[in-house]
Order: structure tokens, then sequence, then C-alpha cells
């Protein structure tokens, strides 16, 4: 863990409060939930592991390379289902939490594409002889679940609550404050619920009722747990045209939704027996407009070679977030419940682009491989007004890196009516490893984890099965993500990650008619 950074963080946060004010308070742990995606679509799509990149013919291409609606002959209506529930497991090297489980179920796709056979009308065989037109939804990311642990540890959130108030003058730290911009919700949290006090009367600088307690040595005991839910949803227009047969060009505008909501539930058992409990609460929803462009070229019949570019996802953000504390700590008994703070903001989500092979085996089948770039690092954050927020936009780029994304899928037909297929694919990383959290001095937010992610990965089978113009197709996904867990980190104290190992299980439905 880079110390030194974080003490530069927490020193910069306390000369720039009020400064920030004006700025919206979210990190670069939430401006990335805005960028996150996962493999969703049909049922054929996600059964090859989403690697179409090249191949189209399918209405969820539409929202990674639009030219592959331009592959479409007739025209389709399709829609699926996604189910799906998420095992989250905690753990460290001493200690393995409960396996939590969280089951959830939704729209995973639904489309239509209408296409126009120029050829057949005119006669032509070469220039434009097709034109497809796409309007689609699509899941691009569930959010869905819960996690929790047990440990044993020496030291305590008490310390973080110390010196996280340091420098803040005693008398503000009062729940009259709640609504003074100079002054921090978690040190008032913490100083009415009795987490620290004042080393000398008005020197500003505070003392943690552990170390009161302990001198700094001894066990705690916590519980931790966490809910969330919400979801990425994608709507698009799209337009392809298909060349001579050879040439596919495409272009979609989508308009994508992010709602995310998540609470955090954290208390601790003194070695004395006396108990804390914080509860935080976070809700975010976007709006956001993304423009994609996309190209696939058939020089040979078994051969497509693809590539695609997405712009920055241009989002309007609104946030709530409010929380709860109560502790008897020495008899002493306290009890807080903040107010609920509301801001607005806006983030410019990674661009993205994306270069695809496909391998065309006659009537038998097809092997696609798809990789994919995201720019995390350029994540922004902005005000309402668009003022950029260099602090974060700063950390970001130290803190965040790009993404690599590979794709690889097969489909075998035995008999024209049956398809079976098989996938996998692999993301790296989105944070260094030594990535920490900025906290704002004068912050009204009082939830204190971040996971720095470890990357994912999936493998995927699936079957269709296709009468006349009705087809029918499944899924199944079994996918992987990792991560470290940290509760709250400082400078002063060595605070060790949980791993954090989410497996989440997809079964996807999907019945589409072409005519």
């Amino acid at each position: 863990m880079n110390l030194k950074k974080i003490f530069t963080v927490f020193a910069c946060s306390t000369a720039s409060a009020l400064a920030m004010a004006q700025f919206p308070l979210l990190t670069n742990y939430d401006t990335a939930l805005f960028g996150q995606s996962e493999l969703n679509g049909t049922a054929r799509f996600v059964g090859v592991g989403g690697a179409m990149g090249a191949l189209g013919g399918d209405a969820t291409t539409i929202f990674y390379n639009p030219a592959g609606i331009g592959i479409y002959r007739t025209s389709e209506i399709t829609a699926s289902l996604n189910v799906h529930w998420t095992n989250t497991t905690m753990s460290d090297n001493n200690y393995t939490g409960p396996q939590e489980r969280k089951v959830a179920a939704n729209l995973a796709n639904i489309a239509y594409i209408g296409h126009w056979d120029i050829g057949a009308a005119t006669g032509k065989e070469k220039g434009l002889i097709g034109i497809s037109f796409g309007a689609a939804y699509n899941r691009k990311k569930n959010f869905d679940r819960v996690g929790s642990y047990s440990t044993t540890k020496n030291y305590s959130k008490t310390q973080f609550y110390a010196y996280d108030a340091f420098g803040q003058e005693s008398q503000y730290l009062t729940v009259r404050n709640f609504g003074n911009e100079a002054v921090g919700w978690r040190a008032i949290t913490g100083y009415e619920t009795f987490m620290f006090d004042e080393k000398t009367p008005g020197s500003n600088d505070y003392i943690s009722y552990f170390d009161k307690l302990t001198g700094g040595s001894g066990n705690v005991q916590d519980r931790v747990s966490f809910s969330e839910t919400g979801g990425t949803n994608m709507f698009a227009v799209s337009l392809a045209g298909n060349v001579s047969n050879i040439f596919y060009l495409g272009m979609s505008f989508e308009c994508d939704y992010t709602r995310y909501q998540r609470s955090d539930n954290y208390s601790e058992q003194m070695p004395n027996g006396r108990t804390l409990n914080t509860t935080s609460y976070l809700y975010l929803a976007g709006t956001a407009f993304t423009y994609k462009v996309g190209f696939i070229i058939r020089p040979t019949n078994w051969l497509r070679i693809g590539g695609a570019y997405h712009t920055p996802s241009y989002y309007y953000v609104n946030s709530q977030n409010y929380a709860t504390a109560n502790s008897n700590l020495d008899g002493k008994f306290g009890s807080v419940e903040t107010p609920t703070n509301n801001q607005r903001a806006k983030i410019d989500a990674p661009m993205q682009a994306i270069a695809s092979l496909g391998f065309v085996l006659g009537k038998f089948g097809f092997v696609g491989i798809d990789y994919q770039w995201s720019n995390e690092s350029g994540t922004k954050l902005m005000n309402a007004s668009g003022l950029a927020h260099n602090t974060i936009n700063d950390i970001t780029k130290q803190d965040v890196v790009d993404t690599h994304t590979v794709r690889v899928g097969f489909e075998i037909k035995p008999f024209d009516a049956l398809s079976l297929r098989i996938g996998g694919g692999y993301r790296t990383a989105a944070n260094k490893k030594d990535a920490s959290r900025y906290y704002y001095t004068a912050d009204t937010r009082t939830d204190t984890h971040y996971i720095n992610d470890k990357g994912a990965y999936n493998i995927t089978a699936g079957l269709g099965y296709r009468v006349g113009r009705h087809s029918l197709d499944i899924a199944y996904v079994w996918q992987v993500t990792n991560g470290d867990y940290y509760e709250f980190n400082t400078p002063e104290l060595n605070v060790q990650p949980m791993n954090i190992r989410s497996v989440r299980n997809q079964i996807v439905f999907s019945y589409g008619v072409r005519f």
C-alpha cells in the first residue's frame, strides 16, 4: 500500500475543503461504475462468449459493432430473458467468510431488425445492395450482489474517524452542523457517537476510543456486510449498409441509463465488549449518450475482419447519500442520523475500441475472436456546470488503468436446425494494486470502503434450435470477478484487504422470428 500517497490525499483534502464544496463529492471508484460492463445479450451472442464483432447477424451486435446488422438478409424480432445468481465470498489468509447469494432476473435484450434488400429490388449486385435498421434494448451490467465477513484485527475504525477529523474544530462537530459545507459528516458522526475525543481541549487533534482504551494494542471483532443492486441499460437505434457483400458499415446512437444502490453495515466490538455500529447508503442514477461506428470486411467467404469505435458515454448523474450510527462506549450511548444529501454531476465514461476476426466454416459454424480496449484512465468527473474536478481526475489517471478484454467463441452445427456453442473471455484489472480512495475532509459521505478490481473471466456454453422462421436459444455463463476489499484506510494503520470473489451464474433464454 502506498502510504505516502494516502497521506498526500488527506493533507490536500484538508487544505481544499472549501474549494471542493462546489464539486460533487464522488470518488474515482464511483465514476468507475458508469463504465462497467459484462457479458449480456441474446442467448446466441452470450453462448459464444460475445465474440461476434466480425461475424454479425445477431441483434446484440448493435451495441458492439453496429455493422453486424448489415449481415442480415431478412428482418427479425427477438427477445431474451436473463436469470442470474451471484455467489460472493470474502476471505484473507486466515479466514473465509460465508458464501452470500443474490438472485435476480431481468429482460436481457429485445430488438427489431428491419432489412431492405435493395439488390433484389433493383437487380444490383454491386454497390449498396442492402440496408438494415435496428432498434434495440440490451442489459449492459448487473450490479446485484451481497457480501459479508467477520474478523478479528488489531486496529479500529475509531482510529480512522479520529485521524479523519484532524484539524476540524470540535465545537462544530455537532448534528447542528450537517448543513455546514466546511464540516465533514464523518467527523460529526464519530464525535457524536464518542468514537474519538480531543487529545487536549482546543487542539483540533483527536485520540480514538480504541487508543484510549488499549494504548493502540488489542483485538477488535468486526462484522461487515453490504448489498448492491441496479444495473446499466442500453437503448439504441442503428443503421447499417451492405456494399457488394464485401463491405458492411454501421452506426448506432445509444442512450444508457445506470442505476446503482448500495448499503453498508459495519460494527465493532471492543476488547471491553463495548460496541459501535454504522450504516451508510449511496444511490447513483445517470443517463448518458454514446455514438458508435463500425465496419466488417469480407475478403473471402471464410474470413471476416471487423472493427468498431465507441465514443465516451456522456453521463448526467444524480446522487444521494445518508447514514446512521450508534454506539455504546464506556457507558455513553450515542446515536446519529444524517440528513439526505443530493448532488448532481457529469461523468465522461471511457471510450472503447474493438478489433475482431471471424472464420466462417461454411454451413457448419464459425469461430470468432474479439479484442476490446477501454480507456478507463480517461474517465472524467465534472460538476453540474461542466467544470472539471481536477483532483479526482488526476487520481484517476494515477490509479486507474485501461482494460483489455479478449473474447473467443465457437458455433458448430451438426445439422442445419441445431447449433452448439461454447466461448470464454478475460478482462484485465482496472486498478493499480496500490490504488486508494480519496477521502474528502468536508464530506457528506460516511461510507469508507473501496474495492480494487483484479480482473474478471468467464466461460460460456449454449445451444440453439431453429424451426422455419422461429428460433429458440439457451445459454449459460459462469463469470468470476476478483478484487481487494478495504473497509477503510489511513497512513497510520496497516489495513489489510479482504479478497472479494464474486461468481455470477447466468441463464439466458431467447426467442426470435425472422420474416
